[in-house]
């Protein structure tokens, strides 16, 4: 019998308000970075909303070092126009594969890719489009253009703009810049795309499909999606999250991106590559109840948790921190405390329990995998920060999350998400050399 391949992470390139870069990343995240900042829509000079959110300043594409022949490429395709989310992947890219080691400038580089997002390039149509339409129709009545000329000249201005939302154009454009040749797949299961995406590239590299996998996953806010989270209630309009709290508001948008390199354990120890974790693997389950509410009395949840500990073959007594979905919004907070009680028991003294929101601000489509990288580098420095804005607890919960930062040996860590429509998630990671 063959023992079993072991895939380990390798490298992070976190791009968020906390920082840019892992070493800044992570100095922001010890020193409490969140930058929060307000954003403001104006339409013909006047106010439409403004909403505040955690903000990745400093962000320039030109500076990381990347082919400028490739992204003057993407730019005449783009017809000119800057997509700020899938600069956020290319940086994210171009960071963890440095971060990694791993060289990509040849085509026979060996490495596959998987990308995670919401709605890359929707929301810059959806302006684009409304713009179109609007100056189409400005000053006309039906008597001054045909339903046939409105539509065909509405086509052909949007149709190469409203093309290219489709994921596998952006797919294709990242590829290209780094010379990826092998197995590629864009992923969107909501906020538990980056755990899907772990898992998607583990089992890509476990099957010989690519002897490295960069993960990428990015979100970049804006006022389309402000209003529907305000409309559905759950945006904390004073700009802090407060996970599992009596004063809980809502989510916050987190402005970024963050790219994971994974790859098998001989062949990076056979480089000397410097190791964050092993990834021992993932537990997934579809709730498949509504979109934007879970199911409270379910159990689908408790069973993407028990998979991930039964895939990875650790029991749950040596967990040693959780890091939950965490969105600041009650009946989720509740319903995701109740799958961490029933697994933990309640008010749990081990494993730990943070949330990383607070810091960094949700993510959306990428949140999960942004904090797996906080995760990863908790880890691997020893170090449980912790949940900010959390000075009021809601006993209903009964998990008591970690107030102040703790400096201690961890080995064992859990990620878990519970995303919109269901898709429930859990991986755990453990250290691949035990301390003294």
């Amino acid at each position: 019998m063959s023992k079993k391949q072991r895939i380990v992470i390798t490298g992070i390139g976190p791009v968020s308000s906390a920082g840019i870069g892992r070493e800044n990343f992570w100095r922001g995240i010890l020193d409490k970075k969140i930058n929060i900042q307000k954003e403001q829509c104006f339409l013909d000079g006047q106010l439409w909303d403004e909403f505040l959110f955690h903000k990745a300043e400093g962000f320039d594409i030109n500076s990381f070092g990347i082919d400028k022949s490739k992204l003057d490429d993407i730019r005449d395709w783009k017809e000119g126009e800057e997509i700020r989310d899938l600069n956020y992947l290319i940086a994210a890219v171009k960071l963890a594969l440095d971060d990694s080691g791993i060289k990509y400038e040849q085509d026979d580089n060996g490495i596959g890719l998987v990308l995670a997002h919401e709605n890359l390039g929707l929301m810059p149509f959806g302006f684009k489009i409304t713009d179109i339409a609007y100056e189409t129709l400005i000053g006309k009545t039906k008597n001054d253009i045909s339903k046939r000329d409105f539509y065909d000249g509405f086509y052909r201005k949007f149709f190469k703009s409203g093309y290219d939302i489709q994921t596998f154009a952006d797919l294709f454009h990242i590829a290209r810049v780094f010379n990826i040749h092998e197995y590629s797949l864009f992923i969107n299961n909501a906020c538990a795309s980056g755990l899907y995406a772990l898992e998607a590239a583990s089992l890509i590299i476990k099957n010989k499909q690519a002897k490295t996998v960069v993960i990428a996953a990015s979100d970049n806010p804006d006022i389309y999606k402000y209003i529907w989270f305000r409309d559905l209630g759950i945006y904390a309009k004073d700009g802090l999250i407060r996970p599992f709290c009596k004063d809980s508001k809502g989510l916050v948008f987190g402005d970024g991106g963050i790219g994971i390199v994974m790859e098998d354990l001989e062949s990076a120890q056979g480089r000397g590559a410097d190791i964050y974790a092993e990834y021992l693997g993932g537990g997934f389950d579809l709730e498949g109840w509504k979109i934007t509410v879970p199911q409270i009395g379910s159990d689908s949840y408790q069973k993407a948790i028990s998979r991930a500990l039964a895939q990875s073959g650790i029991k749950k007594e040596k967990i040693d921190l959780v890091c939950p979905h965490g969105v600041g919004s009650g009946p989720i907070d509740y319903y995701e405390a109740k799958a961490i009680t029933d697994t933990f028991g309640l008010n749990p003294k081990k494993p730990l329990i943070t949330a990383f929101k607070p810091y960094v601000g949700h993510n959306l489509g990428g949140s999960a995998l942004l904090e797996t990288a906080i995760l990863l580098l908790c880890l691997k420095n020893n170090i449980i920060v912790p949940a900010l804005n959390c000075g009021n607890p809601d006993p209903r919960m009964n998990i008591n999350l970690v107030k102040k930062a703790v400096k201690k040996k961890i080995k064992t860590v859990m990620k878990i998400c519970c995303a919109f429509a269901g898709f429930n998630s859990a991986a755990v990671f453990r250290k691949t050399k035990p301390e003294n």
